[in-house]
């Protein structure tokens, strides 16, 4: 039987524990056809249920929970446990994560703040017995499950793949019947730059009235972040040239493709009633390998934008006459977050120089590598370099290998952090370092202004463009490690005066360009500071990069007197769009 799972039920399976609920009493209500159901039942570690076709007469005092199901489906033999345990806890309405296709390849994550009208869910007793009185004695199991999602008071969901569909997923299992549709693709969801700045379109999308889904691979780090966000995530290997899953595409109300490797998904939906924004992150690097999959012309429901000048010339040496608009990163004020501190220790109260992503020519870690050997020993000796990033390239390895055993006590490797040590460091550190060749928008640069961090950067970084010479950073020239190493010898020598945190009105100054207007709790947006931002709300008309219509409805416009707490708010001057 433990070789029918997919494999994300096995990888689960082999972590999960056993609890006792044999004392709380089950019914699972299958009307319909549930061959593959009966047998796996047969197979539950929680033994208090019986398989019901029927409720009448059925509903015994001794009954807590009800599990209704409008189709056949297989279940994992811990799956009447976890929803006990979850019904043991208070939750009235429990669903749970699920594995589609024959083999289990497509599998479905579920948000608390996302969950739509599944065709299986565990009903308390109390909620039954309300939605059966509104259903006016119909039994029907697809009523009595709409009916449940729309009644209950403290639902629940299991973040376990209990369930496994032998059919493909369709929308119906991740939008609710009502409510605007937002499917967000992603080549990866990994915790590179693109991926996580994806994740701060989710509660613009959400507070704009969509649901919002993201379709993606695989869980490499970051799914995580889109779930706590309020999306549903749906991962399948073969998502980006697979037409099996584009189906939510053109049930959706809106479509966002991040990145050029979402081409093929573009072609597929140009031309079409869709409207979709196509999201540019993109070095030069990658178009030799993805030309030949963009289209030669877009259509008029396609619209394109880009991080900056850099990435927007990167699609330009393949399609010159593409019109693309500005819409860079928008992410939340992190220095206003709570999160552990990372132990930087080793930097013996010096100041750290940061540099984070993989280490590949295009990031340029051999030239900062240079600039470190360049510096006079008196200089280096007074600060700390840390690199932060897994291995990609052999040969940048082993230039960051050997620096670090030539220089023990000064440079320092990470293979990998994880975000809440990333935000950590970027509070810490002295200064961030981007020695990239070909970068559009380096995101902890990004993030490190927002921690009110002074940058070095080159000027084959889409970042370039945020920073402003002698204020908030530096910028060196044609790739050089000894310009480089000039900026970073003027910057340790007077890491008192230079290597600091950012003077309040530069670092605000920065917020204004690069911060999503995120709510707090009471409703209001709030500065790194804690102080009340008041900023103008601007219409949609102002932004015309990220107006849709379609389906008879604007779907990416504010309403001229909308209250809402999020708005997009347009850079007119700069002409970049930040949401």
């Amino acid at each position: 039987m433990y070789t029918s799972y997919s494999t994300l039920q096995r990888k689960q399976l082999s972590k999960q524990v056993y609890t006792d609920t044999q004392s709380t009493y089950l019914l699972v209500y299958a009307p319909g056809r549930h061959k593959a159901l009966q047998a796996a039942l047969q197979n539950q570690l929680h033994r208090k249920f019986r398989l019901v076709t029927r409720l009448e007469d059925e509903l015994t005092p001794d009954v807590a929970g009800v599990l209704l199901v409008s189709e056949d489906v297989e279940c994992t033999p811990t799956a009447l446990t976890y929803f006990a345990v979850a019904l043991r806890e208070g939750a009235d309405l429990a669903v749970c994560d699920a594995a589609f296709g024959f083999d289990g390849s497509t599998a479905l994550y579920l948000s608390t703040r996302h969950l739509p009208g599944s065709s299986c869910a565990l009903v308390s007793r109390a909620l039954l017995d309300k939605v059966r009185a509104a259903a006016r004695g119909k039994d029907s199991v697809t009523e009595l499950l709409r009916l449940a999602h729309a009644m209950a008071q403290h639902s629940r969901c299991i973040p376990q793949a209990l369930l496994h569909f032998r059919r493909e997923l369709c929308a119906d299992d991740v939008f609710s019947a009502k409510g605007r549709r937002a499917l967000i693709s992603s080549h990866e969801l990994t915790m590179t730059g693109a991926p996580i700045v994806l994740v701060s379109a989710v509660p613009v999308l959400r507070s704009l009235g969509f649901e919002v889904v993201v379709l993606g691979p695989s869980d490499e780090g970051s799914l995580p972040l889109f779930l706590d966000a309020g999306a549903a995530v749906v991962t399948r290997p073969d998502c980006v040239t697979s037409s099996a899953l584009w189906g939510l595409a053109t049930s959706a109300d809106f479509v966002l493709a991040n990145t050029v490797v979402e081409a093929p998904v573009v072609n597929t939906l140009n031309g079409s009633f869709v409207p979709v924004l196509w999201w540019l992150h993109d070095a030069f690097a990658g178009y030799p390998f993805i030309s030949h999959s963009i289209p030669k012309a877009l259509g008029k429901n396609v619209h394109l934008c880009a991080v900056g000048s850099h990435a927007t010339a990167a699609m330009h040496s393949v399609r010159p006459d593409f019109e693309i608009e500005q819409l860079i990163y928008g992410l939340p004020d992190y220095a206003a977050e709570q999160f552990p501190r990372y132990d930087i220790s080793f930097a013996g109260g010096r100041p750290l120089f940061v540099t984070v992503g993989s280490l590949e020519h295009r990031k340029g870690p051999d030239i900062f590598c240079n600039a470190i050997r360049l510096l006079p020993s008196a200089v280096r000796e007074k600060a700390a370099f840390l690199f932060v990033g897994k291995a990609a390239d052999k040969g940048m390895y082993n230039a960051v290998d050997s620096l670090v055993r030539d220089y023990p006590q000064t440079v320092f490797y990470r293979k990998r952090l994880e975000r809440p040590e990333v935000k950590s460091l970027m509070e810490q550190c002295n200064c961030v370092v981007c020695a990239s060749r070909d970068d559009p928008m380096p995101t902890f640069v990004t993030e490190g202004l927002i921690f009110g961090k002074p940058s070095i950067v080159s000027e084959h970084t889409g970042t370039a463009g945020l920073v402003t010479e002698g204020v908030d950073g530096f910028l060196y020239k044609d790739d050089d490690p000894q310009q480089l190493a000039d900026k970073l010898a003027w910057a340790i020598e007077g890491a008192g005066r230079h290597a600091r945190q950012l003077p309040p009105p530069v670092r605000a100054a920065v917020l204004q360009r690069i911060l999503c207007s995120y709510p707090d709790k009471a409703g209001k947006r709030a500065d790194g500071r804690g102080r009340i931002m008041k900023k103008q709300c601007r219409t949609a008309a102002r932004c015309p990069a990220l107006l849709f219509h379609g389906r008879g409805f604007p779907i990416l416009s504010n309403p001229p007197n909308c209250p809402t707490k999020f708005r997009f708010r347009s850079q007119r001057a700069a002409g970049d769009v930040l949401y």
